[in-house]
């Protein structure tokens, strides 16, 4: 399951309460970190000039992501218990910062297509909207040191974003009508029906 969204959305702080709910109902969490940041904070520049640099970049965050991805789900099999496994933001996320052509010459790179991996790979996908869009009181650069983008450049990668990965059957957009503790649980919610849990969660 990928948990995704623009910038300030409150996946960090999902991600504490998914871990948290599901651990307590006997499942295995396992969670795969947000691979560009991981990369960001060794050294690469995603915002250089230098285009041959930044598609080396791309695609060594592209492959790191599937490696990742892939080595858990083989870890997972070898369970008993039920596991889930929630990626920090997934493989169609790339291609939000990215132009098309460049995308696809990626991907062919990497024997993958758009189809592979926004339609195929997972099993669900939560988009969190950022707090630039609807909650603007909250929206803040302050709790991440990578993160520098104002309002407006906040709800166009929101948006970026929700444009790679629509087509995904199951798709859901988590929006900031409500408050956040609602937001939270709209999304413990969504993963409980992905796992086929009929229980209700309260808050």
């Amino acid at each position: 399951i990928v948990l995704t969204g623009g910038p300030c959305a409150g996946k960090t702080t999902a991600l504490v309460k998914v871990i948290e709910h599901f651990s307590d109902l006997g499942f295995k969490v396992f969670t795969i970190p947000e691979v560009p940041t991981l990369f960001s904070q060794a050294g690469m520049d995603y915002l250089t000039k230098n285009r041959k640099f930044f598609y080396e970049g791309e695609k060594a965050t592209l492959e790191i992501q599937l490696m990742l991805e892939d080595k858990f789900m083989r870890m997972a099999q070898q369970l008993v218990e039920p596991s889930v496994i929630i990626c920090d933001r997934g493989a169609m996320d790339i291609s939000a910062y990215m132009d098309t052509d460049m995308w696809n010459s990626l991907t062919h790179s990497c024997n993958t297509s758009t189809q592979q991996l926004r339609d195929q790979r997972y099993d669900a996908v939560l988009h969190l909207v950022s707090a630039a869009d609807g909650a603007e009181q909250f929206y803040t650069t302050t709790n991440n040191k990578k993160r520098t983008e104002g309002l407006e450049l906040a709800r166009e990668l929101d948006k970026k974003v929700i444009n790679a990965w629509t087509g995904h059957p199951h798709l859901r957009v988590i929006n900031n009508h409500e408050n956040f503790d609602n937001k939270i649980n709209r999304v413990l919610k969504e993963i409980a029906s992905v796992l086929g849990l009929p229980q209700p969660i309260t808050e």
